[in-house]
C-alpha cells in the first residue's frame, strides 16, 4: 500500500494570546484564524491536498458558510465545543452542531491542547476515532512517552487511537513547533524517517500560524515565523513530502485500512 501523509489542522478560536496574559476580542480571534486559514486552503488546493480539520463547534458556528465551505474537499472533525473551556457533554454536543452545520457524519475528535480525556466519553458520543495523543514529553503539558507511538485499536472502547508522529527511537516530536523552531532539512529528516518506519505520518498545525502574529505580545518559538514566511516554509515541506508519499485525509486513510 501507498505511504500516507495525513495533514491535520486544528481548526479554533485564537485565544492563544490569553495563555500568556494578553486580552484579545472574540472577533479578532477569529479574524486571525480566518485569514490564516485563507492563505493555508489556497495552498492546500494549488497542489490538491486533502486534509483533516478539527474544529471548535465555536468556531464552526460563528464561520458557518465556511465550515461548510472547507467540508467539499477536506475532511471536518471535532475540536469539542470551545477550545479553553471544557466539559464532559462537549464531545457530544460539538459532534452534534457541527454534523448540523455541514450536512455530513463527524468520524473523529481531538481534545484541546491535547488535554488528557476519559476515552469512553469519546465513544459514548458516536464517534470512529480518537486523535488526542501526541506520544511524547512535553514540559508543562503532558507526558505519553509509554503510551502506544503507532495508530491502534484501543480494545477496551473499541475506539480508533491515531497518535500525532513522533520520531521511532527517541521519540521527537514532530509538531508545529517542532517545524517552526529546527533547521527544515533536519524536520523534514526526522519526518521521512517517520513514514519510512511507519508507512504513514501524521502531523499537525493551525491555520491561525498562517497569519503574521508579530504585533502579538507571544514567545519568540510561537510566532516565529508566521504569515508568508510560514506559508513559504510550509510549502516547501510539502513539496518535499509529496515525494514520499501520497496525501489524505484521516478517514480516506482508516477507510483505505479497512477501519471505518
Amino acid at each position: 500500500m501507498e505511504r500516507r501523509i495525513l495533514l491535520t489542522f486544528d481548526l479554533e478560536e485564537f485565544d492563544l494570546p490569553l495563555e500568556f496574559g494578553c486580552p484579545i476580542s472574540d472577533e479578532d480571534q477569529m479574524n486571525v484564524t480566518n485569514n490564516g486559514l485563507q492563505r493555508l486552503t489556497r495552498l492546500l488546493s494549488k497542489y490538491n491536498i486533502p486534509a483533516t480539520f478539527f474544529t471548535t463547534a465555536f468556531y464552526a458556528d460563528k464561520n458557518r458558510e465556511l465550515i461548510k465551505s472547507l467540508s467539499a474537499n477536506h475532511e471536518i472533525a471535532s475540536h469539542s465545543k470551545y477550545h479553553s473551556e471544557f466539559n464532559e457533554t462537549d464531545p457530544f454536543d460539538s459532534k452534534i452542531e457541527i454534523e448540523r452545520i455541514i450536512g455530513k457524519h463527524i468520524y473523529g475528535f481531538r481534545m484541546p491542547k491535547f488535554r488528557k480525556i476519559d476515552i469512553s466519553i469519546i465513544k459514548e458520543a458516536g464517534y470512529s476515532y480518537d486523535s488526542s495523543i501526541n506520544p511524547t514529553f512535553i514540559p508543562g503539558r503532558y507526558n505519553n512517552l509509554f503510551t502506544q507511538r503507532k495508530i491502534h485499536l484501543d480494545t477496551w472502547s473499541n475506539l480508533i487511537e491515531i497518535p500525532v508522529s513522533v520520531s521511532s527511537l527517541i521519540r521527537f516530536p514532530l509538531f508545529w513547533l517542532s517545524f517552526k523552531n529546527i533547521p527544515l532539512p533536519i524536520y523534514y529528516h526526522m519526518c521521512k524517517t517517520a513514514i519510512q518506519k511507519d508507512s504513514y505520518l501524521h502531523l499537525y498545525f493551525h491555520p491561525w500560524e498562517f497569519d503574521d502574529l508579530e504585533s502579538f505580545n507571544l514567545p519568540w518559538y510561537i510566532k516565529n515565523p508566521s504569515g508568508k514566511s510560514f506559508s513559504g516554509r510550509f510549502e516547501k515541506l510539502i513539496l518535499k513530502l509529496r515525494k514520499t508519499g501520497a496525501f489524505s485525509t484521516i478517514s480516506g486513510y482508516l477507510d483505505s485500512l479497512g477501519s471505518v
